[in-house]
């Protein structure tokens, strides 16, 4: 199935994309079959009894909130290790956030799909892996012993919003930006020897199986947004924008600060700050913009969202 997207460039002629996109059996299928060799239970698969080793970051040094500031150079290293158990503990409660956000649309949306088909039956599987997947975030926020953390109230209620108004393309846009960025920074982490192996464990687990979910939630969209009017292409394209804001956002997070031992005000206003913070998420946006450029997601108008908050797209 071929999938025509127009996408407009500034003041130049809209040009249109193409991609070749198996139609949703051939894909379903396949993801179905490698769903049976690569799954994990968290409860049997990951080392939960194992101690924590002593002097052992929990995330990677760069991806703290606060790596490169003066904060963090005036910490000690065992100051900048609890720092990071916080953080890698606020992170993992934002996931089971809108990991079950995102099991509530695809359980909604999963019930047009044709009862014998297997798209609906890898829809019900990936509910099966985010369901462990929360359950393993949830397991490794009893062994951090930190956290959670409550978020901004502001995009708590967008997020109930999402929730409660979504479309099916909404949906997998969101889906496919938020585990994108996330996938980005695990990735890193369970290649990083400094990291405690347990975490780089469940790092893997998430990053091999949401593989599976990203390609599903892409091609979804590139049967779904060439159906679509420009005026609900714009729409998306504002909600990656605005999104991108939001996940940023929730790394940062007052009590997460106050918990690892720091003054909020400072943390907080230094972690705004930190240039090398941004480009670290903007390494991530840049890993996922094409294929959102490709769509027809990155428009005009979203561009400016974009430029507002401090990205480059």
């Amino acid at each position: 199935m071929t999938s025509a997207i127009r996408k407009p460039t500034g003041g130049t002629p809209a040009r249109t994309r193409t991609r070749q996109v198996p139609d949703r059996e051939a894909t379903a299928t396949k993801l179905l079959e490698a769903s049976v060799k690569h799954s994990f239970d968290p409860r049997v698969d990951v080392a939960w009894n194992e101690p924590w080793l002593p002097d052992t970051f929990f995330l990677p040094e760069r991806l703290s909130t606060l790596y490169g500031t003066d904060l963090w150079e005036r910490l000690s290293r065992s100051h900048r290790i609890e720092l990071t158990r916080c953080e890698l503990a606020n992170n993992l409660a934002f996931g089971i956030w809108v990991e079950t956000l995102f099991m509530q649309m695809l359980a909604r949306h999963s019930l047009g799909y044709h009862p014998r088909s297997n798209h609906l039956r890898y829809a019900l599987t990936e509910l099966g892996d985010e369901t462990r997947h929360s359950t393993m975030f949830s397991l490794m926020l009893d062994k951090l012993d930190r956290g959670p953390y409550a978020f901004n109230p502001v995009d708590r209620f967008a997020t109930d919003l999402l929730r409660a108004f979504s479309t099916e393309p909404l949906a997998y846009v969101a889906v496919l930006f938020v585990e994108e960025m996330f996938d980005a920074l695990q990735r890193y982490g369970l290649r990083d020897e400094t990291v405690q192996p347990l975490c780089r464990q469940t790092f893997k687990i998430h990053v091999v199986e949401e593989a599976r979910h990203m390609r599903f939630a892409r091609d979804e969209l590139f049967r779904l947004i060439p159906r679509l009017p420009r005026v609900r292409r714009e729409a998306l394209a504002g909600v990656v924008a605005i999104g991108v804001g939001l996940v940023s956002r929730s790394m940062r997070t007052p009590q997460m600060y106050a918990d690892a031992g720091l003054d909020v005000k400072e943390a907080m206003r230094a972690a705004r700050t930190n240039r090398e913070g941004r480009a670290v998420l903007q390494e991530c946006i840049d890993r996922f913009s094409p294929v959102y450029d490709e769509l027809g997601l990155v428009t005009p108008a979203s561009r400016k969202l974009w430029r507002a908050q401090g990205w480059t797209v």
